[in-house]
């Protein structure tokens, strides 16, 4: 847009002395005292080629129609440039948007086990932050075109399209069927509602995790596919209170949640299935220094602090606080059959 400016500002600038050299020219040119609003008209229909014919008479006057003719052809090459320099901008601008739009989507296909946020609110953005520090790729759906040109180069791995999120056109072009899960945030329970149908009839296995602003909501969401269903300000006040009555708990969690130190960090490890069967002892993980087993999740049963003649099953997670090193060595482990 400024270098839009810094092109025609000084054309309009030109078009503003035209019009008043024009006014003034014609005023003296004219053999008969003439009136300024009909040297303005005569100025103004001869710059634009309207064409209505000689307001002001000009027969038998050589230097009238000299300065007519210099005034007609200085007023339409200005004209000629501002109309260019705007058709040039606009045409270019939506070259550009559309070639962005083909390229994101042609991106977005390639994609697989990402995830898909549906609005970038408040609570959208701060999903977007944390998937983002954590380099996890994903996808944003925003319906605000203006939102979306806001956030679009804001993220190292997300996508941003614009559209309706409860459209399964939308959800497709967002690679849902690829995709591992879905955030839905929108400030609408029942577009929320709406989107956690859709995007469970596109993928059955897809996870969706949903926000909810009404109680009343929750069992809804549940029923027509989404896991989890979480209430940001539910969430928020008992982050208040905790900051309260146990703060330094809350920092504890804060700390490993945001991996803000490289000493340990709370890490989420997928039995594979050629482990089950398997204990826990046969991991060694007990005979590693900065490791401790918090607990191990089947399905809706939580073991925690298992004992290490715990078994594993194929639905197995392993739920620790470790560093990097110890972690690596956990994953190589479990890739040997």
């Amino acid at each position: 847009m400024r270098a839009l400016l810094s092109k025609i500002l000084p054309a309009f600038g030109v078009i503003i002395f035209i019009l008043i050299l024009g006014t003034v020219g014609f005023m003296y040119a004219a053999h008969e005292p003439v009136d300024p609003m009909d040297a303005f008209f005569m100025t103004a229909i001869t710059i634009t080629t309207i064409g209505y014919g000689e307001v002001i008479p000009l027969e038998n006057n050589p230097f009238g129609r000299v300065f007519a003719i210099f005034i007609a052809f200085s007023g339409i090459g200005t004209f000629t440039y501002i109309a260019t320099s705007l058709s040039a901008f606009f045409l270019e601008g939506h070259i550009q948007e559309e070639f962005i739009r083909r390229r994101t989507l042609r991106m977005i296909n390639n994609l697989s086990e990402h995830y898909i946020i549906c609005g970038l609110g408040r609570v959208g953005i701060r999903i977007a932050d944390e998937l983002d520090r954590a380099g996890h790729q994903f996808v944003f759906i925003e319906s605000d075109e203006e939102i979306y040109h806001k956030y679009r180069r804001s993220y190292k791995h997300a996508y941003g399209i614009v559209g309706d999120c409860t459209l399964d056109d939308t959800l497709n072009s967002a690679g849902i069927k690829d995709a591992s899960g879905i955030f839905i945030c929108t400030n609408d329970d029942n577009l929320n509602l709406v989107t956690t149908l859709s995007a469970r009839q596109l993928n059955e296995e897809l996870r969706i995790v949903s926000a909810n602003k009404s109680p009343s909501f929750k069992s809804k969401l549940l029923s027509v596919g989404a896991n989890e269903v979480v209430s940001p300000h539910s969430i928020g006040g008992r982050r208040m209170a905790m900051e309260m009555i146990r703060p330094n708990i809350t920092t504890f969690l804060d700390i490993v949640r945001r991996d803000k130190t490289d000493m340990f960090r709370l890490e989420e490890i997928k039995i594979p299935s050629n482990y089950s069967g398997k204990t826990l002892e046969s991991l060694k993980i007990h005979e590693m220094p900065s490791t401790l087993v918090l607990a191990i999740r089947e399905g809706h049963e939580w073991y925690f602090k298992p004992a290490l003649e715990q078994t594993f099953s194929p639905i197995s997670v392993l739920l620790v606080m470790t560093n990097e090193e110890e972690k690596a060595y956990i994953d190589e482990r479990l890739s040997i059959v």
